[in-house]
């Protein structure tokens, strides 16, 4: 029975993917088929169609990345744990992830000493893979001129530590805040931001975190910001028994 479920969960998981996609890949076609024929003459119009085709476009992108993820995550044997620096990583991510903030007018912020010296268990690739997703969406979802910061806390009791990424950007609505990291949800935002993916981000972010006995919370406020917390158990690592130097 739980293969037949799994099995189930793919197949619709496959078409819906495919439904999605299908109709901004049809307006590209339409809107090349339309500038092909020679139907526009005029330079400004043939501009904004080819704007609108790449625009589609990114969008399409956006999609096959978010496939890419998921039949990525699905194979848990790619998922080799090792010490990881946590500093590195989240450096590494806001490096990754400022271009596209620059683009837009939005401040990333990070304590480059928060989470120095500290490491997790578990696989770069994919943590990686979760904090990318996580400032890709508070890019996508900020406002213009807006803020993202990201910093570091500590549980000494527990032995824990937490990555919180905060935005000033639309904020999710109190009654979509159940969905949000659910597989292919979307909320009212994300439904409207022209180069979103499939709703596959969260569910695969609060995947992969659990996979690495974590945790994932998230609060917001409509027209303020939200909030992403990350927590995630601590390594001790002896720094010259096998673990890297920190950057």
């Amino acid at each position: 029975m739980a293969q037949d479920k799994t099995g189930n969960e793919e197949g619709k998981a496959l078409t819906v993917m495919a439904h999605d996609i299908k109709a901004p890949l049809s307006a590209v076609v339409s809107i090349l088929g339309v500038i092909e024929k020679g139907y526009v003459n005029d330079i400004d119009k043939v501009t904004e169609l080819v704007s609108r085709a790449r625009q589609k476009t990114e969008t399409i992108i956006a999609m096959v990345n978010d496939i890419l993820d998921y039949t990525l995550l699905a194979d848990k044997s790619k998922m080799k744990r090792e010490p990881v620096h946590l500093s590195r990583l989240l450096k590494d991510s806001i490096g990754t992830m400022t271009p596209a903030a620059n683009d837009v007018n939005i401040t990333l912020t990070y304590d480059r000493d928060a989470g120095r010296g500290k490491h997790v268990n578990g696989s770069y690739t994919f943590l990686l893979r979760a904090f990318n997703n996580i400032i890709m969406n508070a890019i996508k979802y900020n406002k213009k001129n807006g803020e993202i910061s990201v910093s570091c806390r500590e549980d000494i009791k527990k032995h824990t530590i937490t990555i919180t990424v905060r935005d000033t950007g639309v904020g999710i609505p109190r009654d979509e805040l159940d969905k949000v990291f659910h597989i292919f949800e979307r909320g009212t935002y994300a439904r409207k931001n022209i180069n979103g993916g499939l709703g596959l981000g969260l569910a695969l972010v609060k995947q992969i975190i659990e996979d690495h006995d974590g945790e994932i919370k998230l609060t917001s406020t409509v027209g303020v910001g939200t909030t992403i917390m990350v927590t995630l158990p601590l390594l001790n690592v002896n720094e010259k028994n096998g673990g890297t130097n920190e950057l």
